[in-house]
This record gives structure tokens, C-alpha cells and sequence, in this order.
């Protein structure tokens, strides 16, 4: 719709479209420029009333408010008005400069202005037609807009409402990796506290974008996987990370992989056995592709830590952002659960 003809220029066409035919179909029937005149006068001037009456004033009134029956019968009534004015111009014309063709003298020019302004009906229905074709176009495509502003606003909304989710959640499960620290390294909890303070900064700054630097969002994510792991030996826990160095530019709609890190930390770590978290990030021809792959321990259906926002969350924000152009995909085999992202990047 960007590069639709402004208004003024179909406004132009049709008066071209107006003069022109009155001036072809003049020419058909005389080459004198006084019978042009008498012929291409009168149908200008009803053609232009017919087509700013319907555009301006009929189809908003009466067809737009589905009033057909009205809408029609006053158009007809425009056209009935526009043959009579026609009919009474020839005949002024007539008496006043003559026809300029010879007629018996026993010939009324009533009968010459009757024909001439019973054979406007075509054109006068042919401008009424393309009134209301320009008009309810216009309708049509004003009402698309407003669904589609609509629309954006539904969706603009319902993405707010997914990241109010996820931010207290963050916040919650940093507290409590902060917490399960203090008891163990109370140095360690104090630079987990800081690292929280600067997440939080960039999760505050973030809220409202739409997209973000991959660059900083990357960032983002090794700072939360630092602060998660603060709490687990190597010993307990096996981590391997692996993001590119290099973004060229690249933009991205934010805190998309901290739904699949918080669960990797969430649930796929044990207290008694042998646990691993894998986290691959690579770009390839403008797409980002990222697994996290974490031991799989099943849970009891009344552990508390079976809940939260999940990957519901995040499968409607990538549906709501990106529609078919991202994927999710989730496999469970050989004791590892592991999720694997597909995004487009843009610049």
C-alpha cells in the first residue's frame, strides 16, 4: 500500500478521463470546434457532478452504511438530473447559436436535445461506476489498515505480556543462585550480586526494544550462564559454551535463548549424580542457530521446580516476531534433553 497513487493524481486521472472521452466521442460525430463544444460541454459538467456527488457524499452516506437501495435510487436520480440539464443546455444552445447542422425547418431541436441527452446514459452510469469503484477502494484499504493496526497492537500487547513473564522470572531464578551462594562463598555471592545488577540494567534497557544488538544480547546470555554456574564445581557440573565472536551488525529480538538456559540450569542438574550443560551459538547466512543440550533427570510430577513459563513462552514470542521464518525443535534421547533454535538475524 506504500506505493499507492496519492489522492490528487487520481483525482487528475479522472478528469482526464472525464475531457477525454467527451472528446473523442466528440470528435466522432463533428470536426468543428464550435460542435465540440456543443457536444462535450454539458456531459463534462454532469460527468464531474455525477462522480464528486457519488465519491464524496453517496458511497460514504448510503453504500458504506449498506443503505443499497437508497444509494441507488439517488443515483439514479443524479442521472435523471444530469440528462434533463443536458437536455435544457442543447436546447439553449440550439436556439442561441444554432445546431450547426442543416434541419428541415419542420425539425424540433427538442427532439435533437432529447437524443443527445438520452445517449449520455452510458457514460453517466460509466462515472458512477468508476466513483464507486475508487471510493470503496479506498474504504477497503482504509479498513485494512486499521485491522492491521489493530492487529499490531494485539500483538504488540500480548509480546509485552510473554516478557513480563520472563523478566520476574530471571529475576527469580537469579535470586535464588544468589542465595545458594552465600552459604558456600560469600565472595562468590557478592560478585554473583554485582553481575545481577548489571543483567538487570540491560534487562530494563531492553523492555521495550523490538530488537536488539546481537552483539550485546550474546553478551547478555554469557554473563547469565557465568552467573548461573558461580555455584556449581566442575566437578558436579560439565559446561561447555560456544558463541561467535564476530555479529556484523546483527539484530535480534531479545532474551530469546534465557527461557532454554534457565531450564538447562533448572532441570538438568543433579545433586547426586553427574550432570552437563551444552550451549552451541553459530551464525550462518543470516541466521542464528543455537542448541542447548542438558542432562535429562526426570522429574516427580509435585517437584516444584516442574513449572514455570516454559517453552510455551518462548514458541508464541518467536510465532508472534518471526511467524514461519523461526523454529523450535525438541528432542529427548540418550539421557539428554535438547533443544535447538532456528532465527533469522536482521540488520
Amino acid at each position: 500500500m506504500s506505493r499507492k497513487l496519492p489522492r490528487w493524481a487520481i483525482h487528475l486521472l479522472v478528469w482526464l478521463l472525464i475531457c477525454g472521452f467527451n472528446v473523442f466521442v466528440g470528435s466522432l460525430v463533428a470536426s468543428e470546434v464550435m460542435a465540440w463544444a456543443y457536444i462535450g460541454i454539458p456531459p463534462v459538467i454532469c460527468s464531474c457532478a455525477l462522480f464528486y456527488l457519488n465519491y464524496c457524499f453517496l458511497i460514504g452516506k448510503y453504500w458504506a452504511k449498506r443503505r443499497f437501495a437508497v444509494f441507488v435510487l439517488l443515483n439514479m436520480a443524479a442521472l435523471l438530473l444530469a440528462m434533463l440539464f443536458q437536455y435544457e443546455s442543447y436546447i439553449y444552445m440550439f436556439n442561441r447559436f444554432g445546431t450547426l447542422v442543416e434541419l428541415p425547418d419542420t425539425f424540433d431541436v427538442k427532439i435533437l436535445a432529447g437524443f443527445m441527452a438520452f445517449a449520455y446514459i452510458p457514460s453517466g452510469l460509466f462515472f458512477i461506476l468508476i466513483s464507486s469503484l475508487i471510493k470503496t477502494s479506498w474504504f477497503w484499504n482504509q479498513s485494512q489498515t486499521r485491522l492491521q493496526e489493530l492487529e499490531n497492537e494485539r500483538i504488540k500487547a500480548e509480546l509485552d505480556g510473554l516478557k513480563s513473564q520472563i523478566n520476574p522470572h530471571f529475576l527469580f531464578n537469579s535470586l535464588n543462585a544468589i542465595y545458594a551462594l552465600i552459604d558456600m562463598d560469600s565472595d562468590k555471592a557478592q560478585e554473583a550480586t554485582h553481575a545481577l545488577s548489571n543483567l538487570l540494567r540491560y534487562v530494563l534497557n531492553e523492555k521495550n526494544e523490538e530488537m536488539v544488538p546481537l552483539a550485546e544480547e550474546l553478551k547478555f546470555t554469557r554473563d547469565y550462564i557465568d552467573l548461573m554456574s558461580l555455584r556449581f564445581s566442575s566437578d558436579m557440573l560439565s559446561l561447555k559454551v560456544e558463541m561467535p565472536d564476530e555479529t556484523e551488525g546483527w539484530m535480534i529480538a531479545p532474551m530469546l535463548m534465557m527461557t532454554l538456559i534457565e531450564n538447562a540450569f533448572k532441570h538438568g542438574i543433579s545433586n547426586t549424580a553427574p550432570s552437563f550443560i551444552l550451549i552451541l551459538i553459530h551464525i550462518s547466512d543470516g541466521r542464528l542457530y543455537a542448541t542447548v543440550s542438558n542432562s535429562l533427570f526426570p522429574k516427580k510430577e509435585n517437584d516444584p521446580r516442574s513449572g514455570g513459563i516454559g517453552l510455551d513462552n518462548l514458541s508464541r514470542r518467536l510465532e508472534l516476531i518471526y511467524g514461519n521464518d523461526a523454529s523450535m525443535n525438541v528432542t529427548q534421547e540418550d539421557g539428554a534433553y535438547t533443544t535447538k533454535l532456528e532465527i533469522p538475524l536482521r540488520k
